[in-house]
């Protein structure tokens, strides 16, 4: 276990608590009663100084990130842009705090990538600690989890990107988007470039290569792997639909029975089924469907859904947060 440097207790910073996904960080903390003495809310945008918010139900300000902020900090959360996190990132070893990079796409050179349920383990706290892309973790969770039954050769990646991405701006844009085109009314692209309500295209900011490379790096480097990522008219959750081919044929009962075997995956009971929606607020990737595809020997699809901004953004720092301070973490 850390030390902390005060006596009161773990000292926390988060940068840019007003992202979406900052905002979940505090959340999961009142949640999983994260055990700090305090949390410091920094902004690096430039836009969020002195607005009140809360933390734990006590109300808090946020103030402007500098150098100095950092010096008295256990472990520190960045959200948001990359570009302004860039150097105060870089201070973690003389500033002697925990970094944690939630920036997408993350701009350290020297990050580590960390994945709870995959190399949680092997974290060391001196490097960044970087959660990939939230394109990634449910993917390359899925890829882990198989992967013991054949090696996989081949995946394909279809990805449908949610509003949330693009921040509250982005889902406040897609409701007004979506009562417009009812209403017959013009329709603003303030944070879309086209219409998103009602529509389907490729995305605009899709960093396919960089998660590419840290699907590979989380799973197996030999893999061929490639990856679409689309815009939808959903505000909220990943949409997966996976092809993945086996170098062995796997009965689709246990490629079944390997993902049931790992609480972070849940299937519908009964005549549950799942859709899009359902994966908000939800702790686990949840898997629609696993079928195969006789058409390609060792073929096989796999449709899921995850919250973008929880189970593979958020609630991943903390795992790593609380593996890095405390040497294990408390529940995946």
């Amino acid at each position: 276990m850390a030390h902390p440097k005060s006596p009161t207790g773990y000292k926390i910073g988060i940068v840019n608590p007003l992202t979406l996904v900052g905002n979940e960080i505090k959340t999961i903390f009142r949640e999983r009663s994260f055990p700090y003495g305090k949390v410091v809310l920094l902004d690096t945008s430039g836009k969020d100084v002195g607005a009140l918010t809360e933390v734990g139900d006590e109300p808090a300000v946020v103030a402007a990130a500098t150098p100095d902020d950092l010096e008295d900090l256990d472990l520190v959360f960045f959200c948001g842009k990359p570009g302004p996190n860039h150097d105060l990132i870089a201070l973690h070893r003389e500033r002697d705090f925990i970094a944690v990079d939630l920036s997408q796409p993350t701009s350290s050179e020297e990050g580590k990538l960390t994945v709870a349920g995959i190399n949680l383990e092997e974290l060391d706290p001196s490097d960044v600690l970087v959660s990939p892309h939230p394109v990634a973790i449910p993917i390359a969770l899925i890829l882990r989890q198989l992967a013991p039954l054949s090696p996989i050769d081949v995946c394909t990646a279809t990805v449908v990107q949610p509003a949330s991405e693009y921040e509250q701006e982005g889902v406040e844009e897609l409701a007004q988007q979506t009562i417009s085109v009812l209403n017959i009314q013009p329709l603003p692209k303030t944070v879309f470039d086209r219409q998103v309500a009602f529509n389907l295209f490729p995305s605009t900011e899709r960093h396919e290569e960089t998660i590419v490379a840290q699907i590979k790096t989380l799973t197996d480097a030999r893999m061929e792997l490639a990856l679409l990522i689309t815009t939808g008219t959903i505000f909220h959750g990943h949409t997966f639909s996976l092809f993945l081919k086996t170098r062995e044929v796997v009965d689709e009962a246990k490629l079944i029975a390997a993902l049931k075997a790992n609480p972070i995956f849940s299937f519908p009971e009964g005549d549950q089924q799942f859709g899009t929606a359902d994966a908000a607020g939800k702790d686990e990737i949840l898997i629609a469907e696993v079928r195969a595809e006789p058409s390609i020997r060792g073929g096989f699809w796999v449709w899921a859904v995850c919250d973008n901004l929880r189970r593979s953004s958020a609630l991943n720092g903390v795992l790593i947060a609380e593996k890095a301070l405390f040497g294990a973490g408390m529940a995946n």
